[in-house]
């Protein structure tokens, strides 16, 4: 079989047909933040196959950016405090929409310190504090119309990338992220048995918005639709009934609306799975990231290939933690072995459970993708030759 280009080896490997070698795609984007490399100088330099995500819309729910707010909210005046405290910085957002007043204060730490290159904000107040509150959540949501300036943009960047890999477009930080930011994560936990209408009416407001930004992408031709919801993942405190009841349903829907659109549905999980699976591969999804072992996760590998090989293309295999603190030789087995186990379902991309964290040796990058080439290529080979 005549050498295959990334793009061509991932597009068939997620059918589950003939590769000339194993793809290994790892998550790359805080490693490149460290290194200041962009995703395309990342796969150009260490030889990998590379997959893109980028997000149509951000929203004002999440920590977002102080000088988009006004470009991306219309109908809402923003009032904004900012101060500094240490190595970080205090936020206190005032929004003053149709609907009425939501406010909150959050503290971002500044990159680089001890919290690495990309920190998470710190919530101290949220801004859905009563029922009236969520009635206000509209109005941070963004008009869908700003999609097709994001399309565009993208459709560029596909051009620029060529053959390189693939584009998998993120709608929105997702539903369950625009819920837990909302509220915070103990609050939306109790919400959920104690105030189930109030718990349902705001999920029901993000699902929807996320829904109405996934058509425009899809109704923009990509074919790939990259859905995130490792906020209501069972590491986060959900249960395996919670997410059967509520997220399974959504994810169903999800997948109805992207097959009917001929596109792949690519959830991304970087938590325990072990008991929600199930209802991922149930409800349509096509292609599952990440695949995370014991101790951050749960998943025992030889059962998830016996279980779902064949049916769901899987990515993932190596440990993000084997890969920063491991040596060569040690990551050169856990790749082998990843493959011995997931190459046979034959819809597998090698990948990792989370991004490459910073401070990774560069010889430890070095060792998984040449590691991911000699076995990837053997094991091609069993399968097809």
């Amino acid at each position: 079989m005549a050498d295959m280009t990334p793009r061509q080896r991932m597009l068939a490997a997620i059918e589950g047909n003939e590769v000339d070698t194993i793809p290994v795609a790892p998550r790359i984007w805080r490693y490149c933040v460290w290194k200041k490399l962009s995703d395309l100088e990342f796969a150009r330099r260490f030889g990998c196959e590379l997959i893109v995500y980028p997000r149509a819309v951000i929203n004002a729910v999440s920590d977002c950016p102080a000088e988009r707010l006004g470009e991306i909210l219309p109908d809402v005046k923003v009032d904004l405090v900012q101060r500094r405290e240490g190595a970080a910085t205090r936020v206190e957002r005032t929004f003053h929409t149709p609907a009425g007043i939501l406010h909150d204060v959050y503290v971002q730490p500044d990159p680089g310190g001890e919290y690495g290159v990309a920190p998470n904000c710190h919530w101290i107040e949220h801004l859905v504090k009563t029922r009236q509150d969520v009635e206000r959540i509209p109005y941070l949501l963004p008009p869908t119309e700003l999609v097709e300036k994001n399309l565009a943009s993208t459709r560029e960047f596909e051009r620029q990338m060529g053959e390189a890999g693939i584009v998998a477009y993120r709608p929105t930080v997702a539903p369950d992220a625009i819920l837990v930011d909302a509220m915070g994560l103990e609050n939306a936990l109790v919400a959920s048995i104690e105030d189930p209408e109030l718990f349902a009416r705001l999920l029901g407001i993000a699902v929807k918005w996320h829904q109405e930004v996934m058509r425009r992408i899809l109704e923009g031709g990509f074919k790939i639709i990259y859905d995130v919801w490792y906020n209501f993942s069972l590491s986060a405190g959900w249960s395996p009934s919670f997410y059967r009841q509520w997220v399974m349903p959504i994810l169903k829907a999800n997948a109805d609306i992207i097959h009917s659109y001929g596109a792949k549905m690519f959830h991304y999980d970087d938590g325990k799975l072990r008991n929600s699976i199930d209802c991922i591969v149930g409800a349509g999804a096509d292609m599952l990231e990440t695949l995370t072992p014991p101790p951050s996760g749960d998943l025992d590998y030889q059962d998830v290939a016996a279980k779902y090989g064949g049916k769901i293309c899987l990515i993932g295999g190596v440990d993000t933690v084997r890969l920063r603190f491991d040596s060569p030789a040690q990551i050169e087995q856990a790749v082998r072995d990843a493959i011995d186990i997931f190459g046979p379902t034959r819809k597998f991309i090698l990948g990792l459970s989370d991004s490459i964290p910073d401070l990774t040796p560069e010889e430890n990058v070095r060792a998984f993708i040449a590691s991911a080439r000699t076995y990837g290529k053997a094991m091609a080979d069993k399968l097809y030759r």
